[in-house]
């Protein structure tokens, strides 16, 4: 437990300091902070966001990342980037109203792996899973979501039985008193989730059966009053995908978590996103994971 909490601390150290702080930037991009103190989700997302920024300097000059509001749930997280003014950027899985209130920057940075689901379960009700070979048997059990979630709007149109509660870290509480049955996290969640909440909570699985696999874009979102600085982060996801760094950095903070979910030897179940809009961009396959991907060296 020590050792993870040392690696985590100096994870966050290494993040934050990639942040210029440059009083003098020509761009400010203001950030929502992380939902909890164990929420490591934004690690990746934000230094992809850094890298972006980074790779456009010589055109568009320095900036600054700055951290502004905390607990930003999807609703009033959209509300402040229209605004443009706590925040004029965030990362979260697209939803329609996403794409039309603000500026959609449609490469998914996640390269889809956020849609690869792993299950925490409580370990007393591995024999729930145990059985299930179909999607409609899983139905029959109850999920666990946040009610803001895109995941949620998504699972619950889809016909999956869903408990919502309000609070991210308030969803592992109710896990544990069986208020649902399991916790669908994404692969790059669920480890990192499970490390730092196994010794609080021992009662805690991963079950090692089952994956689903939901089709969920993660982009980077940008204010409706700010267009340039969509412009530039777009040319800066542009470059680093033609550079490879994209794909190096995806595969620097996820091959760990990908080896870990052994998706080749899960049984997955496939879904379909009717929520998605018909601008996803399906139809380049260089930019969605795919499980038998080779890691980039």
């Amino acid at each position: 437990m020590f050792k993870n909490i040392v690696v985590i601390f100096l994870t966050i150290i290494l993040i934050y300091s990639l942040f210029p702080k440059d009083s003098t930037a020509k761009d400010v991009v203001r950030i929502a902070e992380s939902q909890s103190g164990l929420d490591m989700r934004h690690f990746y997302l934000n230094a992809v966001l850094n890298k972006a920024l980074e790779k456009t300097k010589n055109s568009y000059g320095n900036f600054e990342i700055k951290m502004t509001i905390s607990d930003a749930q999807r609703e009033r997280a959209l509300l402040e980037l229209i605004k443009g003014e706590k925040i004029n950027v965030h990362i979260a899985a697209t939803q329609k109203k996403w794409e039309e209130n603000s500026i959609p920057i449609r490469i998914p940075i996640l390269k889809g792996l956020l849609g690869y689901r792993l299950l925490l379960i409580k370990s007393q009700n591995q024999d729930k899973f145990s059985s299930i070979n179909s999607v409609e048997e899983l139905k029959q059990l109850k999920a666990g979501l946040n009610l803001h979630w895109t995941t949620t709007k998504v699972m619950s149109k889809l016909g999956f039985n869903i408990i919502k509660g309000g609070a991210y870290d308030g969803l592992f509480k109710m896990l544990m008193r069986d208020r649902f049955d399991y916790f669908p996290r994404g692969v790059n969640e669920v480890f990192a989730e499970f490390d730092c909440r196994k010794k609080l909570m021992p009662d805690l699985k991963i079950e090692p059966r089952i994956a689903l696999y939901l089709p969920q874009p993660t982009y980077i979102f940008v204010s409706p009053k700010y267009p340039q600085l969509a412009k530039r982060i777009e040319s800066g996801l542009q470059i680093m995908l033609k550079d490879g760094s994209l794909d190096k950095l995806f595969w620097e903070f996820n091959k760990s978590n990908i080896d870990k979910a052994n998706l080749k030897n899960r049984t997955i179940f496939k879904l379909e996103n009717p929520l998605l809009p018909p601008e996803t961009p399906f139809d380049q396959k260089q930019l969605w994971f795919n499980p038998l991907e080779k890691p980039v060296n």
